[in-house]
């Protein structure tokens, strides 16, 4: 393969970015566009007010006057309708040596009213004509100038012509009028209306979709592995059984989820399949009756959780919910002690345990299974694949279900999530909750006075904040903690995520025991905590925190059934996402305002290796696209053929090169 360039430099600068074939230039697509039409200024423009005009450069140039860190170059202009502007350039020391009277430019500004003057964002020499006034704005490395790599793009795209296999289907881009995709990349980088880039990215979008589905569907293929012909079948009355002594019986949802999973245990393929649900609707129950399924087959379960303190929970709720059968037991954490670690081992490795609750320990060197056959994941988002594959690889035709209290719209979830099956929990087994959400700014006295009637009536009470230390000592950890000890001396426990499992632990339980009725802490409470008695949460900074983590932190309190309170404080004026807590506690509404406030990034977590990647689609704003694309990926898969081989072969050139979705 020849070199991109035959300078060493501009060889360097283009390896930095990735690229190393013709195809990964023309992939390089803009971050933005800048439209150079002429828009004119207005005789009374606003402040800020942006403009492109075109003009003369009246007069000399005034040399670059030095400041600290920056530097400004100023000129007169003259506009076409004769008025003049002073333009001010900061950090543009080049123009002073470019630029000479008379010359006639394009410029890109906005309106400073206070100094009567034109700041400068960019300028082009000339007149730009009609079809080049859109311009691409691309993230290049220093000294890779936009000329250099305009010119690298033209001859790749030279060089692809005639040798480029398309892989959207005839069919498919007469079906929805699509770009050919070299077309499309050729008017995304060298835009000759606003038309034609809005096809040119319509194509891409749909293309990134297409490609994507066809992953997502081949994962699935790949993922379902036929269930091993010697696995024992489940004794269903058995399961029947134990169902039937509990003291409260399944929601519909539940029984429906449990149902489910009893399906893909009993089928053909092996299970890989995702729980989620709104905070209370029952999850950890659901997952504990999928383990039992597990152990009716005579086969040992590992429920991973990603901390201790939830593996913790888990191990103690397991232990009272079969503590009238003959299923065992055990925890395995990093800080166990070294006898009971060796106990731990010896019991899973020998069989007599039947289920294993713990971390990554669970997945360590040196932990043998006598028969793994089920992985209950909990917060799967919060492990990465690897650490994933790691556990799957302790068993033999594992069976996989993961859980997730983030709900996510189904729809999304689907198409995103499309190599999982899904289970979904909406009824709550024993009603609503009722917690109250309210909003005060920061020292509003109604705030201490609300902690005090809370420990007058018994109840637990959690002080959360974002960071352990901050600048701002009104809403560091540390700092309330050391005013909550002054104000509530004997009463407050500290529980952060720099904290030893043993102190973090020692904190926890005397939050539950009431020896400390107050828990300071930042997010490690946010998911599994579950404290009957907490009855008031107030978080510190809340418009700081994303939605669902609040709504996740409101569904630590009210669990005993009793009315509680969620106090968020903001001294911030734009307190607007915050709002939707006010008005709604339906966890897949607040998820959907997340995700059009900070895209699905976060909130699918470390799916794969860290997050999707897209270089144009947004699953959220684009879901329709992307469940469109779905469809015809399942078809095309169906038929197979060239066109699914050319497709699915551009598809995981991307995926390898990280540039689409899990890599």
């Amino acid at each position: 393969m020849p070199p991109l360039s035959k300078s060493p430099r501009v060889s360097f600068l283009i390896d930095r970015l990735g690229l190393k074939d013709a195809l990964d230039v023309v992939e390089h697509l803009p971050r933005r566009y800048e439209d150079y039409s002429l828009t004119g200024l207005p005789i009374h423009p606003e402040n800020g007010e942006r403009a492109v005009l075109f003009g003369v450069v009246v007069g000399a140039i005034r040399r670059p006057v030095r400041f600290k860190r920056a530097s400004l170059v100023s000129f007169s202009f003259r506009l076409e309708d004769g008025r003049e502007f002073r333009v001010e350039a900061w950090n543009r020391d080049y123009l002073a040596s470019r630029l000479k009277d008379r010359s006639e430019v394009t410029i890109l500004v906005h309106y400073d009213a206070r100094r009567s003057s034109l700041s400068l964002v960019s300028l082009k020499e000339g007149r730009i004509p009609p079809e080049k006034t859109l311009r691409a704005v691309r993230s290049l490395p220093e000294g890779l100038s936009e000329a250099t790599f305009s010119s690298l793009l033209r001859r790749s795209f030279k060089e692809l012509e005639g040798v480029f296999l398309e892989p959207l289907p005839p069919d498919i881009r007469e079906k929805y009028c699509l770009l050919g995709t070299l077309e499309a990349y050729h008017e995304a980088h060298f835009p000759t209306s606003r038309e034609r880039l809005r096809s040119a990215i319509r194509t891409l979008k749909y293309l990134e979709a297409f490609l994507y589905e066809l992953l997502i569907i081949r994962g699935k293929d790949e993922r379902r592995l036929k269930r091993p012909l010697h696995m024992r079948a489940i004794d269903l009355q058995s399961f029947k059984h134990f169902v039937s002594s509990l003291p409260y019986q399944p929601t519909a949802d539940q029984k429906k989820a449990v149902n489910e999973a009893y399906r893909d245990m009993a089928g053909e393929r092996l299970m890989y399949r995702l729980l989620q649900g709104d905070v209370g609707t029952g999850k950890t129950l659901v997952s504990s009756l999928v383990l039992f399924l597990n152990f009716c087959r005579g086969y040992q379960g590992a429920f991973l959780a990603p901390t201790e303190a939830l593996a913790r929970q888990h191990f103690a709720t397991l232990k009272k919910l079969f503590a009238g059968t003959s299923l065992k037991t055990v925890l395995l954490v990093g800080s166990l002690p070294a006898e009971e670690r060796r106990e731990a081992l010896s019991e899973i490795a020998s069989g007599e345990a039947d289920i294993a609750v713990g971390t990554h320990a669970l997945f360590s060197k040196g932990v043998d299974y006598a028969g793994l056959h089920l992985a209950v994941i909990d917060e799967q988002h919060k492990f990465g694949v690897s650490q994933r594959v790691s556990l799957f690889g302790k068993g033999e035709g594992m069976d996989v279900y993961m859980m997730s209290a983030t709900p996510i719209p189904r729809s999304l979830a689907q198409a995103v999530y499309g190599d999982l099956d899904i289970s979904t929990l909406h009824e709550f087994p024993s009603g609503k909750r009722e917690v109250e959400t309210l909003l005060f700014p920061y020292h509003d006295r109604r705030v201490q006075d609300e902690i005090k009637a809370a420990l007058a009536e018994g109840r637990r009470v959690y002080v959360v904040s974002k960071e352990i230390h901050g600048e701002d000592p009104r809403t560091s950890a540390s700092e309330i903690y050391r005013r909550y000890q002054n104000a509530y001396p004997g009463k407050v426990a500290l529980a952060t995520g720099e904290m030893d499992e043993e102190g973090l632990g020692a904190a926890l339980s005397a939050f539950r025991s009431g020896e400390k009725p107050i828990l300071v802490a930042t997010q490690v409470v946010e998911v599994g905590l579950d404290v009957k008695e907490a009855g008031l949460m107030v978080v510190y900074d809340a418009s700081r925190f994303a939605l669902s983590s609040l709504h996740q932190l409101r569904g630590r309190v009210g669990r005993d059934g009793k009315k509680a309170k969620f106090i968020l404080l903001s001294d911030k004026e734009d307190a607007s996402k915050l709002a939707i807590l006010l008005k709604t506690d339906d966890g897949f509404k607040i998820a959907e305002e997340d995700l059009r406030l900070r895209g699905p990034g976060e909130l699918f977590g470390t799916r794969q290796s860290g997050e999707l990647t897209f270089a144009v689609l947004d699953p959220v704003s684009d879901l329709k696209i992307l469940s469109t694309a779905r469809d015809d990926a399942i078809r095309l898969k169906e038929s197979g053929g060239s066109d699914y081989e050319m497709a699915i072969s551009y598809a995981s050139r991307r995926q390898e090169k990280g540039t689409l979705g899990p890599s």
